[in-house]
């Protein structure tokens, strides 16, 4: 499950690190089924009940690890996307005093001690 909110004019992570994260959720959801349908065809293979339960036992077992593995890559995804999403909300509405810089005239928050467009000190 891949859930994502797109607001216009928000931060979202890079288009590389979205894709790679919905190809992990993705092969972390299909290796989750496919441990139970392996461990559905093991238990069938052994020819005993009790040795076919423990085997799918095992299976739902494994599978859920991956799909809780799949759900906390979902779930920090949306987290980074909220905190950014403060971020910007903060930077927005929250005035702060700025200094300019003597060597480019680049305006900056006052608490820098150097300029983060070229480096002064002034």
């Amino acid at each position: 499950m891949h859930f994502k909110v797109p607001v216009p004019g928000a931060w979202h992570a890079p288009n590389f690190v979205e894709k790679v994260v919905f190809e992990i959720v993705r092969i972390l959801n299909v290796v989750g089924i496919a441990m139970i349908v392996i461990s559905v065809i093991a238990g069938i293979m052994t020819g005993a009940i009790l040795s076919f339960f423990f085997s799918l036992l095992g299976g739902i077992v494994s599978a859920l690890i991956f799909f809780a593995l799949a759900l906390i890559l979902d779930n920090q995804e949306m987290i980074m996307y909220q905190i950014q999403e403060q971020k910007a909300y903060i930077k927005k509405h929250i005035v702060t005093e700025t200094k300019t810089c003597s060597n480019c005239q680049y305006e900056y928050d006052r608490e820098l001690s150097s300029c983060p467009h070229c480096g002064s000190r002034k």
